[in-house]
Formats: structure tokens, sequence, C-alpha cells
């Protein structure tokens, strides 16, 4: 279920960028919460300089916000920031004051993907989700079980 939405203003990212920040935020999350890969969205919203502000003057800028299910550690949500924010260094390299990472998170219940709402953040609560993916995707999520 993560959702990454990247906004942009006065930052042209190339399609060479974009898809590396795809493929890297999907492998962070992947690899900090264990999320399977096909559940993992990033969106990219490009702006044109003059729609965004910062202490209301206009101001290239990037901000990453990400959508989560709620449940994990502090832990956990504090090393996916800081590796999210080094991803976005890595490929981008901005100047940090033109950078933003923030994450929200939602309870699973609220939550639904795949026609099923969302376990809590559990093994035994994902594993019973993923069964029943299966189940109404025979094959398609086989490889995430």
């Amino acid at each position: 279920m993560p959702v990454y939405q990247i906004t942009t203003s006065g930052i042209d990212l190339s399609q060479e960028q974009r898809d590396t920040l795809a493929q890297q935020i999907t492998k962070t999350h992947h690899d900090v919460t264990g999320a399977p890969d096909p559940f993992i969205r990033v969106v990219f919203t490009p702006m044109p300089l003059g729609v965004m502000y910062t202490a209301g003057k206009i101001e290239p800028s990037l901000i990453l916000y990400g959508a989560c299910r709620a449940g994990r550690s502090d832990q956990t949500r504090n090393e996916l920031l800081h590796a999210l924010y080094d991803v976005l260094q890595k490929v981008v390299d901005l100047p940090p004051d033109q950078v933003v990472v923030a994450i929200s998170e939602t309870e699973s219940s609220w939550l639904m993907e795949g026609g099923l709402q969302l376990p809590p953040p559990t093994h035994d609560a994902e594993v019973e989700w993923m069964r029943q993916l299966n189940e109404l995707f025979p094959g398609k999520y086989a490889q995430w079980t």
C-alpha cells in the first residue's frame, strides 16, 4: 500500500532520474519494512516554478510525501525516513534545504488494496492477507507469499 508522491517545483527530473527514484524508493521501502514490491507505488507530480513556496518565497524544491500503514516501530520509521532522504540526495543531489521528506501513517483498517482491507503489519496477518490475494488473483502474487 505505500504510496510515495514526489512533487517538484523548478526541478526537472529526467526520465532516468524518475526511473531510478521509483526503483530505489521501492527497494528501500521493501528492505526496511518487508512490504512486497507490487504494493509499493511511486507517483511524480512536477509543478512549474512559482506555485510552491517556502517561507513565503518561490524556491525550487522537492517534496517526498509517503503514506503507509501505521504500526511500525519508531526505529523502523526513522530508518525509512533517513534511507529515503539518502536516495533522493544520491539521485537528485539538491541542497538539503530544498528537500522535504514526510511519511504519514494510516491505520490498516482504513486502507484497501486488491479489494481487501489491509492487514496490520504483523507476519501472521500479512500471510493470511497474501493467501486471500492469491485466491483472488491466482499466480499474480505467488512469489511474495
